[in-house]
């Protein structure tokens, strides 16, 4: 009985010390957080209640703040750490606050997409018997004569870049204009145009209807248009101070990422919980899918080979250099917005050590 609960206690050390080595649980970093209620950052709530930042020796502080503007001035003035942005919400920002960073991209929002209708030739079917550039050129030309509903002030830019990877100018396609976006979505349900492009509330009721309607592809047709990642954001001097607590906040994204995409079903009713109740909605399963597939959580080894490739088409900084010459009145003179967006830097920090990396993917 001894030689049992010598080894039981031999154990319970053992665990307590690997644990120790990864957590430093002993140094409890509180870290106030302040994220706007889009569904690209309630993982940050997920990853709190299921107690991923208490391995790590941080207690995270999720707050639930507007707009990233107004997150980022409670961030100057000391009642948040970091905020929810995204690459292009911050360009506007730079010139009040100069110290932005951003250090960590959460996901892809994939919600810049061309819907049809059921039965339309999607990329994702050309693709299967094609390579990539193929497939998106054929999809970009079968556009040629064909009707949009959409809002020109919202989409015109966005269609005119798509169009003219293959050679074609926006007057190749007609389009239905619209001045209200639930206008276009109404318009298309009753049988106009042959395709439509508009908010992700809309699409999310659309493509809830699978036998009707079908995403006919996104960034993968768009180009760095339709590229878009959502961020997390903080000062340069909070970030110096707090080096290390960075590495382990992304380390608890990325595992809460694995988590989404290796349990969606365990997932989906804790986050449809939690979207509802911080962004006051009121999203049903079929809804809560639809949207789910209009936004890429990536894990730390596909990141790798996706997000931080300079070799593929989903590239960051493909994004932030199209969006940066698209809003560049909004830069202060000399400012470059890649220089800004640090996370490549901790990215790489956090691939290079092999203890948080194992954390990240040990079982759940």
């Amino acid at each position: 009985m001894n030689r049992i609960r010598q080894y039981l206690a031999a154990i319970g050390m053992t665990i307590s010390a690997l644990t120790a080595s990864v957590a430093h649980s002993d140094e409890i970093k509180t870290v106030k957080m302040g994220i706007t209620p889009y569904f690209d950052y309630m993982p940050w709530v997920l990853a709190k209640d299921m107690g991923f930042d208490k391995e790590l020796g941080i207690d995270l502080q999720p707050v639930t703040v507007a707009t990233t503007p107004q997150g980022v001035a409670a961030m100057r003035q000391g009642s948040v750490d970091v905020v929810s942005s995204c690459h292009v919400c911050d360009f506007p920002l730079y010139k009040s606050v100069p110290s932005l960073r951003s250090w960590l991209i959460t996901d892809q929002f994939k919600g810049f997409i061309v819907i049809g209708r059921k039965g339309t030739q999607t990329y994702h079917d050309v693709v299967a018997g094609s390579d990539p550039k193929t497939a998106k050129e054929n999809i970009l030309k079968g556009f040629s004569g064909k009707t949009f509903a959409l809002m020109p002030a919202s989409f015109k830019p966005l269609l005119s870049s798509a169009l003219s990877q293959a050679g074609m100018k926006y007057e190749d396609v007609k389009i239905l204009e619209f001045g209200d976006d639930a206008q276009a979505a109404l318009a298309f349900q009753r049988g106009e145009g042959d395709y439509y492009m508009g908010s992700l509330t809309q699409e999310i009721k659309l493509l809830s209807s699978p036998d009707k309607y079908v995403n006919v592809g996104g960034s993968e047709i768009l180009g760095p248009a339709g590229l878009w990642y959502s961020t997390m954001v903080s000062t340069d001097d909070w970030l110096k101070a707090n080096n290390d607590t960075v590495v382990k906040l992304s380390a608890i994204w990325f595992r809460v990422s694995r988590y989404l995409n290796e349990n969606y079903e365990q997932a989906a009713p804790k986050l449809i919980a939690i979207n509802n109740d911080r962004a006051a909605a009121s999203f049903t399963p079929d809804e809560f899918k639809a949207m789910f597939s209009l936004l890429s959580f990536p894990t730390l080894e596909s990141a790798s080979s996706t997000v931080f490739s300079k070799d593929s088409d989903l590239y960051w900084k493909n994004s932030v250099m199209f969006y940066e010459q698209q809003n560049s009145k909004d830069l202060p003179q000399g400012t470059a917005a890649d220089g800004n967006a640090l996370e490549e830097g901790f990215f790489a920090k956090l691939s290079a050590d092999k203890k948080l990396v194992d954390w990240v993917n040990k079982p759940f």
